[in-house]
């Protein structure tokens, strides 16, 4: 068990000092600018998300630098920690063998491997909830047990079922759902979820009795309200500036992750491939999506031997589809915190057939190893990228998205692309077109209306583009 986590954590160091993307060097820049204290004042207003995540990397960045090594290490060590409870969920499931397999399936799951190299909150979330599943399923064993008149589980790791043992279980569930919720608003779909199954199992088994079911249900829901009434000022700011930012940012919805049926598809085949995507595209959705229905069919079995895990894993998603209809939120990264419970379905399908576990994490390890050894599925080449920018020509590009440019250097003069039309542009400028068609701004049109001829465009991996334009003449 140990060599499992020291190998998963060497696997993890491969490649990790690869470029930052956008996204995380704006965590870089929060934690760099902004002082710890106000971070929840100046900067979460505007953002999308509750600040814990950010306030830990800001104390973590104090001692340990902004180096893109110490910026990923939080989610290496946390994407272990829930591993660790992964393992110890499919103990208290069923025993030790099914713990080790499904912590082998998590800790090597590509897409896994994958956010445990991101500086960014999806594997903070993943690891509270999976603690917070863990507390949740001793509880449900509490009220199995008990109401079977059991006091002692040996072979299930569930010591006593007194009232103190489940009043103790309910405490820490609570405590990881509330740092969930001030990590990663998404949260809400798997706790309601749990909350919601365990309200129904506990009315059955009390057999609709109020008096029995009200004081376990009412315990279970403390931690989403409290955080709910405490972040509820917090998040009514943020869709307010989200609100707002629709309106600025013209095609922004479409990298939400509307409610279709594609992006349910693709959850699961990003569940079980990771981030690779490849040309020809049939290729790809014939790999990747021949195996992860081979994955899908693994899980159903393991859904028809364990009720429990099945509603947790299919009611999120259900939840976060009709959500999805108003405020679109079908991307499979939010879904991170799924995967332990699907790693926990695979090894309960497939409980006695050992050749095909260690088949499946050899196909994750696969997966795995061609991300992490082959720099074309890494992420966007920022680094090289500004080494290339000129510190003698301005650089035009959509401001909101320049963070990875400042990070990397520092030198250059960064001005705002959508402001070209209204400005006299120097004789030689320097064009990163980065998400402008999601602002929906053609820069190219802009320039040769106003007479400047492209000289030279450079590709890195993202993509993204380094163009070198001249103008002679502006209209």
């Amino acid at each position: 068990m140990y060599l499992l986590f020291i190998i998963a954590f060497l696997v993890r160091l491969i490649n990790l000092n690869q470029s930052l993307w956008l996204d995380e060097a704006v965590v870089a820049k929060v934690v760099k600018s902004i002082p710890f204290f106000q971070i929840p004042i100046q900067f979460s207003p505007g953002d999308f998300h509750p600040p814990l995540y950010y306030l830990f990397i800001s104390l973590w960045t104090q001692v340990f630098g902004l180096s893109e090594i110490a910026l990923r290490m939080p989610s290496i060590i946390l994407s272990l920690v829930a591993g660790l409870f992964v393992y110890k969920i499919g103990c208290v499931l069923k025993d030790k063998q099914t713990g080790f397999w499904a912590a082998a399936f998590f800790l090597f799951n590509p897409l896994i491997i994958y956010y445990s190299q991101e500086a960014r909150m999806y594997m903070m979330a993943t690891a509270f909830l999976s603690i917070a599943l863990y507390y949740f399923i001793r509880i449900s064993m509490h009220v199995i047990l008990a109401k079977a008149g059991i006091h002692k589980n040996r072979e299930n790791h569930i010591d006593s079922v007194s009232l103190h043992g489940m009043t103790r279980d309910i405490v820490f569930f609570n405590i990881f759902c509330v740092l969930a919720m001030f990590t990663f608003y998404g949260s809400i779909f798997f706790i309601a979820s749990m909350i919601l199954v365990f309200g129904f199992r506990k009315y059955n088994l009390s057999k609709g009795k109020l008096s029995e079911w009200i004081p376990a249900f009412t315990g279970m829901t403390i931690g989403l309200v409290v955080s709910t009434l405490i972040l509820f000022p917090l998040l009514i700011q943020q869709l307010h500036t989200a609100k707002t930012g629709l309106l600025e940012v013209k095609n922004w919805s479409l990298v939400l992750g509307k409610a279709e049926l594609k992006n349910v598809f693709m959850i699961f085949v990003k569940f079980t491939s990771g981030r690779l995507s490849w040309f020809p595209k049939w290729s790809y959705y014939l790999v990747a999506g021949g195996w992860g229905l081979v994955v899908g069919a693994i899980i159903l079995l393991g859904m028809k031997k364990n009720k429990l895990l099945a509603y947790l894993f299919i009611l999120p998603l259900f939840i976060g589809l009709f959500v999805s209809f108003w405020a679109p939120m079908m991307m499979y990264f939010r879904y991170l915190y799924l995967i332990p419970v699907m790693c926990l379905l695979i090894a309960i399908g497939i409980s006695k057939k050992e050749t095909i576990k260690m088949g499946i994490v050899a196909v994750f390890i696969i997966f795995s190893l061609v991300y992490l050894f082959m720099p074309q599925f890494h992420r966007e080449d920022w680094k090289k990228m500004a080494s290339d920018l000129s510190p003698t020509q301005p650089v035009y590009m959509i401001l909101p998205s320049s963070d990875p440019v400042s990070y990397y250097n520092s030198n250059v003069s960064l001005f705002e692309m959508r402001n070209m039309q209204k400005q006299t542009l120097p004789e030689f400028i320097q064009v990163v077109p980065y998400v402008e068609d999601i602002y929906g701004f053609d820069h190219t049109s802009v320039l040769i209306q106003k007479g400047c001829v492209l000289e030279m465009k450079s590709t890195y991996r993202g993509p993204l583009f380094l163009e070198r334009w001249k103008c002679l003449r502006n209209a």
